[in-house]
C-alpha cells in the first residue's frame, strides 16, 4: 500500500510541476495515456484522464457530445458552441499533462488531483 501511496504522490507532483503545452502539442502525442489539466490563466478550469492523448484533444474535446468539459462550458454560458470552446482551448488555454501507465493510475490520479486542485468546472 505505501508503494501504491508514494507512486501516486510522485505522479501528482510531475503533474503539477509539468511544464505548460499548447492545445496542439497534447494533441500530438500518440498512444499515450494519462491525466490532463486545462488552465485558463492561472485558474484550474478541469481536470480529466485519458486513454490516448491524441484521440482526446484530437477528436473528443471537439465535440458537445463526446466530452463533459465542453458540454459544462457551454452550458456556463461562455461559449455558444464547440467551435468557439476549441478556439478558445488553442488560443487561450495551457495545459498540463501526467502520463499513466495504466487506466486505474489514471483514474486514480485524476480523483487525487481533482480533490486537491478543486478545477471549476469538475465541480458542476
Amino acid at each position: 500500500m505505501n508503494e501504491t501511496i508514494t507512486l501516486l504522490s510522485n505522479k501528482f507532483d510531475t503533474l503539477v510541476s509539468s511544464n505548460f503545452l499548447g492545445f496542439d502539442e497534447v494533441a500530438a502525442l500518440k498512444d499515450q495515456m494519462g491525466v490532463y489539466v486545462i488552465f485558463e490563466g492561472e485558474q484550474i478550469l478541469y481536470v480529466g484522464k485519458t486513454n490516448k492523448f491524441h484521440v482526446r484533444f484530437g477528436t473528443d474535446l471537439k465535440h458537445e457530445s463526446t466530452h463533459t468539459f465542453v458540454r459544462k462550458i457551454i452550458k456556463s454560458g461562455r461559449f455558444k458552441d464547440r467551435h468557439e470552446v476549441v478556439q478558445f482551448l488553442r488560443n487561450e488555454c495551457k495545459i498540463k499533462i501526467g502520463v499513466c501507465n495504466s487506466n486505474r493510475e489514471a483514474e486514480a490520479l485524476e480523483g487525487i488531483a481533482i480533490l486537491i486542485l478543486e478545477p471549476v468546472l469538475n465541480k458542476n
